[in-house]
């Protein structure tokens, strides 16, 4: 690991800092596991469109967030001052004033004006001198020029092999960055890869229990069913045999009755014999008296 932060971990630490703007949403895609098929990022340039159509927000309002650009530092050089205020104003640039670089002399309604023939001899000298100094310039070119450019390209074959040693290191960086990055997301893929394959395992576990259960109600509700129609004929067959039991019943009372008429005919006709019986051992009773008397005698 090369030390260098990730983004997800990058993201506090710039917001702290303030590199971030505050309350924005850093979106870590996984680039190296997340294919991008062309439907999907038609797709997605849609919704960055319709977002920024939707957005109040106008470039000068980003700029606004960003922190404020330090003042300049012309350490008191005016014209540099002046060019800058110049810039950013937005001003044209003034034209070159090239009346200095020719000699003329003095127009025609001042030439015997002392004034203006004093003005041309002194642009005729600034001229010869301008002349003078091209020329010490050119002898300075030749003679020492070709060792000063020699001096000034090995300076800057030493400042371009330092800036490609510089770029080389970044770029080295970048892509330790990327394989640490890849390597991550990579492994965050297979864990992902584990935890969707166990999520539809789990859904597909649930469906069949909910297939399952739902089986177990419908038969449930049929035994129910089946339970009522069972308890209704069973109680149906009971009031039919109640039904046929009081018939028998019934039936059973009535030759009761029969015979209990009968026994109290043959009971009304024993007390009548028992009674004519009796009157008649009263009519004999004197005769036996006699009898009785006669053998006493």
């Amino acid at each position: 690991m090369s030390g260098q932060p990730l983004a997800l971990e990058y993201h506090g630490k710039a917001q702290a800092e303030g590199h971030w703007r505050r309350g924005q949403e850093l979106i870590d895609a996984l680039a190296y596991i997340d294919p991008l098929t062309p439907d999907v990022k038609q797709q997605v340039d849609k919704l960055i469109e319709e977002e920024m159509r939707r957005s109040t927000k106008r470039p000068a309002d980003y700029v606004k967030e960003l922190p404020p650009v330090p003042p300049a530092r012309f350490g008191g050089h005016t014209m540099l001052q002046q060019e800058y205020e110049r810039v950013r104003a937005t001003q044209p640039m003034p034209p070159l004033d090239v009346t200095r670089f020719r000699l003329d002399p003095p127009p025609q309604n001042k030439a015997n004006d002392y004034s203006a023939w004093l003005a041309a001899s002194n642009n005729a000298h600034a001229q010869l001198e301008h002349q003078l100094g091209r020329i010490a310039n050119l002898e300075l070119l030749l003679r020492f020029g070709a060792n000063a450019w020699r001096a000034q390209v090995a300076f800057d074959e030493g400042l371009l092999k330092q800036s490609e040693a510089t770029l080389q290191g970044l770029r080295k960086s970048i892509d330790q960055l990327n394989r640490e990055r890849k390597l991550q997301q990579q492994a965050a893929g297979a864990e992902l890869r584990v935890l969707e394959d166990q999520y539809y395992s789990a859904l597909r576990k649930n469906l069949e229990i909910s297939a399952a259960c739902q089986a177990i109600e419908e038969e449930m509700a049929l035994l129910q069913a089946k339970i009522g129609r069972i308890e209704k004929q069973q109680q149906q067959l009971g009031e039919q045999q109640g039904g046929q039991e009081a018939q028998e019943q019934q039936q059973e009372g009535g030759g009761g009755g029969e015979e209990a008429a009968a026994a109290e005919g043959a009971v009304a006709n024993g007390v009548e014999g028992q009674q004519s019986g009796e009157q008649q051992s009263g009519e004999q009773q004197p005769g036996g008296e006699e009898a009785a008397a006669d053998m006493e005698q």
